[in-house]
């Protein structure tokens, strides 16, 4: 059940309100960038289901409208398979539904389910969310029930929650609801910053990848009449794979903005030293943008990398190809901007080879890291300023502090930080007094990142020059060149207290 029902249509723009003046009806219209089509399993449109997703479309972003859309397939196929309507829907079919959700098998390994307890809770939440909102809006008022609390005998009996999470932080107290059907939840970890040993790993793991002898017989076969095309693909994907985790260690954006970011704004990024992001999650068609000031070490890492995606389009066009690439940073091996999806599943295979298979590692993480080490800085400046400990630190205070942290992050509002002040307390007793502690985590980073590039560069030379020494001297002079940029990144991070 794990193929979806919708395809999502270009944008379009549709009226969503009309209001009769003296001059005329003005009429309201609303842009949907990116609206997930449904349909039953016949083919035939699931008019329901879109019509619940046009209603709520101005309340959340693209994005959130295909997970919804991806959560109420599975109702729309039992409903279409069984088959029953959606107002002839019960209890029994509730539970039903349930037990195939938790039974299915994962199509990568048979041996594991395909999904977990919380994302079959998640799934049954959506579809008693929307059958809320078809009983409401479209249903007739003088049949029984279709779904509701007890004591109105519904068909479909549901329980109404009061959520004590929404309590804290002065937020307006929030209901959700929920079914017997619904598997008892997991309790999970909340997601922490990645660990370094995890990202060194993952890095290591990219480098293997990118070399000739990892590749399969069949795949090199495809290449046997252009070789010169098959190490450029190499490289280009050693080059952006090594990219994207330096983008998500030295930004914390998140993998939406980190595809939508623009080469052109980023031409002269020696320059300007300020890379444009684009702040997504603010249910705007066009993301705001965001500046984010750098210094020239990482404005030069930035700018090697768009030679080597210009490099890696010119080799294409060179071999016959047709590429599109646009303005987008990151790009597919036929030179087509790639879908933040493929770059999540990318990076999955990489930490699934990095040997990471069932520990929580992903994108998402390297936010969390971002964000701990900024909250962590802007915290130790701040009481060594104030002279305040922790006893004496006042609401106030800290969203001062996380206001100047999200400015970087691009939140829009400082309560979604709030859980960080406690992660950021940890890493303030781990490190004690050592004031210098996260300047040389970055120097550090970028050290082993460029460690790294010298040992590919290392094997590239000696299978170019399999029966030739090697040149030491060469080696030396960068590996000289490497420390000495990272002396010199310590020694700015101390002088400036930045980190990046």
């Amino acid at each position: 059940m794990s193929y979806q029902l919708f395809h999502v249509l270009p944008p379009m723009t549709l009226p969503h309100s009309g209001v009769k003046h003296k001059d005329g009806i003005h009429v309201t219209t609303q842009t949907i960038p990116a609206f997930p089509f449904m349909y039953w399993p016949s083919g035939k449109p699931c008019e329901q289901v879109n019509m619940y997703l046009l209603d709520i479309a101005h309340e959340v972003t693209g994005d959130s409208l295909r997970s919804y859309a991806a959560e109420l397939s599975h109702l729309v196929r039992y409903c279409g398979k069984k088959p029953v309507n959606i107002e002839g829907l019960n209890d029994a079919d509730i539970h039903a539904l349930s037990k195939q959700l938790q039974e299915e098998k994962s199509r990568r390994n048979p041996l594991e389910r395909a999904r977990n307890n919380n994302t079959v809770r998640a799934i049954l939440s959506r579809a008693i969310r929307f059958l809320l909102w078809y009983q409401k809006d479209i249903m007739l008022l003088l049949r029984t029930p279709l779904i509701g609390e007890q004591s109105v005998s519904p068909q479909i009996t549901v329980r109404r929650v009061k959520n004590d999470k929404s309590m804290t932080r002065n937020r307006q107290i929030e209901f959700y609801y929920t079914h017997s059907a619904m598997p008892t939840s997991e309790s999970r970890e909340p997601k922490r910053p990645i660990a370094i040993p995890v990202i060194e790993d993952i890095q290591r793991s990219i480098n293997r990848q990118s070399v000739l002898e990892a590749q399969s017989a069949r795949f090199v076969q495809r290449y046997r009449n252009d070789p010169a095309l098959l190490a450029a693909q190499l490289e280009y994907m050693r080059a952006r794979r090594h990219f994207m985790v330096w983008m998500m260690m030295h930004t914390g954006l998140r993998p939406s903005e980190l595809v939508e970011m623009n080469v052109g704004e980023h031409g002269n990024i020696l320059a300007t030293r300020t890379l444009k992001i684009p702040t997504k999650k603010r249910r705007k068609i066009k993301a705001p943008m965001r500046s984010f000031p750098i210094l020239l070490n990482a404005a030069t890492v930035i700018h090697r990398y768009l030679i080597a995606r210009t490099t890696y389009c010119e080799t294409l066009q060179g071999a016959g190809g047709e590429t599109k690439p646009g303005d987008s940073f990151f790009l597919t091996l036929d030179g087509e901007p790639i879908k933040k999806s493929s770059l999540e599943k990318d990076f999955e295979r990489l930490t699934v080879d990095a040997g990471y298979k069932d520990v929580q590692a992903c994108l998402s993480m390297f936010r969390h890291r971002f964000i701990t080490y900024e909250v962590t800085v802007h915290l130790k400046e701040f009481i060594e300023n104030a002279g305040k400990s922790r006893q004496m630190m006042t609401d106030i205070d800290y969203e001062s502090i996380l206001k100047r942290v999200s400015a970087k992050t691009g939140h829009g509002s400082v309560q979604s930080l709030w859980h960080y002040i406690d992660l950021a307390w940890e890493e303030l007793g781990v490190w004690g007094s050592i004031d210098k502690a996260i300047a040389r985590l970055h120097a550090a980073d970028q050290l082993f990142a460029d460690l790294l590039a010298l040992q590919h560069d290392i094997e590239i030379s000696g299978n170019r020059h399999a029966n030739k020494n090697i040149d030491l001297e060469q080696i030396a002079d960068r590996l000289g060149e490497i420390i000495s940029i990272t002396k010199q990144d310590i020694e700015v991070h101390e002088l400036h207290g930045k980190h990046f």
